[in-house]
């Protein structure tokens, strides 16, 4: 009875399922992983890896989401040694502005959940991958935004040779279906529903050899390569160039607005400069000859004042002295 205890405790950490999970984005997002566990040494709650995948989608910056679901996918199947399997999913990691590597997961991403959020949040459209065929990504020239959903065959357990050539198969199909988009503003989800199984490693080992138990360490986690800066900023989206409004009556109102003069305009004003400096040099001087006129009006009144007071004293004079 106790040895089947023993065993009941034992067994979870002898195998186990853990989902590795790969997120690449054209387009800078910041504070991504502000939203989990820096530390990669212990699995990531599937909860907060989904609040950090709705914060990246969110922003609606890509024009196409590529939900890559690869069963039987682990970590191990991602880490730097084996760099050589996924040559072209590495060349676009190097171009992407935001890049996040999460190993372990608890569970498996809801990726209905993600493709439904999408949709709602961005009036996107779905273009499902089932067969390994990029021939199911129909071209396409409009400017919605879309979903594409990509479920790849199962890779080999069995078998390590055949294991490395469907990877590197996949790893050509993502290239094709990238090159068919119209827009180079994209996103990649790179994860497993039915993940591979793993064996757990202490804690202490991780911290020590990193590059054995990381995605693509030499990448994601180089502070060259893992900035938050924006690689593609020459990418700009231009602004349709529509041709004038031709309606008759619209352009007459147009022409209208512009031949109304207003007093306080700039360009009226610098355009008749020296007219409008004559005119005010005119009114000052009319404005100083009034002044002088009305100057010279005053004191002709206080001189007549003063001639008057002085007639007045003498004719009082002549009076007394009759």
């Amino acid at each position: 009875m106790r040895l089947f205890v023993l065993l009941a405790y034992i067994i979870p950490f002898i195998l186990c399922q853990l989902t590795p999970v790969l997120v690449a984005s054209h387009k800078l997002v910041r504070g991504l992983k502000e939203e989990i566990n820096p530390s990669n040494t212990l699995p990531h709650n599937v909860t907060s890896v989904t609040n950090m995948l709705k914060k990246l989608i969110t922003e609606c910056s890509s024009d196409a989401y590529l939900l890559i679901n690869q069963p039987g996918l682990t970590y191990a199947d991602l880490t730097t040694e084996k760099k050589d399997n996924w040559p072209f999913l590495r060349n676009y990691l190097y171009m992407s502005s935001t890049i996040v590597g999460l190993p372990r997961v608890e569970n498996p991403i809801d990726l209905d959940f993600l493709e439904q959020y999408i949709i709602s949040n961005c009036d996107a459209e779905t273009i499902n991958v089932w067969h390994d065929s990029e021939d199911e990504v129909v071209d396409y020239y409009d400017i919605r935004k879309r979903v594409i959903r990509i479920d790849l065959s199962p890779l080999s357990i069995s078998n390590h040779d055949d294991r490395v050539k469907e990877i590197f198969e996949h790893d050509q199909l993502i290239r094709k279906i990238l090159r068919k988009l119209p827009s180079p503003h994209y996103t990649i989800i790179l994860t497993s529903l039915e993940p591979g199984i793993i064996h757990p490693v202490p804690r202490f080992l991780m911290e020590e050899t990193p590059a054995s138990f990381e995605i693509f360490d030499d990448i994601i986690n180089d502070p060259f390569h893992n900035r938050e800066i924006e690689k593609n900023d020459r990418f700009h989206k231009v602004e349709p160039n529509w041709n004038p409004i031709r309606d008759s009556n619209d352009r007459y109102y147009r022409n209208k607005k512009k031949d109304e003069i207003h007093l306080f305009d700039y360009e009226l004003w610098e355009k008749n400069e020296k007219l409008i400096t004559t005119i005010f040099v005119m009114v000052l001087s009319l404005f100083m000859m009034k002044i002088i006129s009305f100057f010279n009006y005053l004191k002709q009144k206080i001189i007549q004042k003063k001639q008057q007071k002085s007639k007045r004293g003498i004719i009082a004079d002549d009076k007394k002295l009759d």
